[in-house]
């Protein structure tokens, strides 16, 4: 008797039979390969030899101690801070001009949207014939408008190329900001609004006192993918540069990809994986509980 009491009900076995498929996905492919990077970066192995031989934490050392990784680890908290602060605040901007009811609302959506529909290759070899340093697009203008010293080998010169990149990735994933905080704004409810406009508040005024705090759920949506990508980039930078010239404009992704298929160095590239893993649970998950106790906050409000 006391053991069929312990035996769950009819509606929760339907629960648990429902719950197995998605907890065995997730355990395959999510918890899996994080359990195997870090058990592969303790080895030392080429991808091929038939065994691997133990190191310990060997690898993990080795790369504080070499300048390339310390510099990927900067340009990556670089390239965090860049996507939350220059696509967002471009698309906050955009979506806010055009939430005014400009003429031609729809073509400029589409136009503001578009180039997030194209695929990071397609955008990687737009970008490089415009940096082309002889006659690329830039260097062109600026010759014609009489600049042609300001030209520069954009990609070419270490000093320069993360800014280089940084200006493709912008006008590659403004689109996704400005349609989320454009969607946002557009569900903010009129009468907040037009009692702000009664009480005589001024366009800014309106938006910084009443649209901007309702944009909240927007504003983490867009961030939090934000740090996420910058956390993840890859394709754009091997595509463009190959995290040159001399480890320049190099990431973690890219130093992964090069350590595990270009050295066979897997042990390296699981040790930099997983570092990767850390520096974004560390970067990202308090931003993301910060953020959703504001939302909940602004709810309660």
């Amino acid at each position: 008797m006391a053991l069929r009491a312990l035996m769950p009900n009819r509606t929760t076995r339907t629960h648990l039979a429902f719950l197995a498929l998605p907890v065995l996905l997730f355990a395959t492919f999510y918890i899996y390969p994080i359990v195997s990077s870090i058990h592969l970066s303790l080895h030392s192995w080429d991808g091929f030899s038939p065994s691997m031989r133990w190191v310990g934490l060997q690898n993990y050392t080795t790369l504080l101690g070499q300048p390339r990784f310390i510099n990927a680890v900067l340009n990556n908290v670089t390239w965090v801070a860049f996507m939350l602060i220059v696509p967002t605040g471009i698309g906050l901007l955009l979506a806010a001009l055009l939430d005014r009811g400009i003429r031609g609302e729809s073509v400029f959506r589409i136009v503001f949207f578009l180039p997030f529909t194209i695929p990071a290759v397609a955008v990687a070899a737009i970008w490089r014939w415009m940096y082309e340093p002889s006659n690329g697009l830039l260097t062109t203008v600026f010759n014609l408008v009489g600049l042609g010293g300001l030209a520069q080998n954009w990609l070419g010169d270490p000093a320069i190329v993360n800014f280089s990149l940084m200006g493709a990735v912008a006008w590659w994933t403004t689109g996704f900001a400005f349609l989320v905080f454009f969607a946002g704004l557009r569900n903010i409810p009129t009468e907040c609004i037009e009692a702000a406009r009664i009480e005589g508040a001024t366009p800014w005024q309106t938006f910084w006192k009443v649209s901007f705090p309702l944009l909240w759920p927007s504003t983490i949506i867009v961030l939090g993918m934000s740090a996420i990508d910058a956390m993840r980039l890859f394709d754009v930078v091997w595509a463009m540069t190959r995290g040159g010239p001399a480890y320049s404009s190099e990431v973690l992704a890219t130093q992964m990809y090069d350590l595990a298929f270009g050295r066979f160095a897997m042990g390296q590239a699981s040790a930099v994986a997983v570092y990767l893993l850390i520096i974004a649970a560390v970067v990202i998950m308090p931003y993301i509980y910060y953020m959703s106790t504001r939302v909940t906050e602004s709810e309660a409000e």
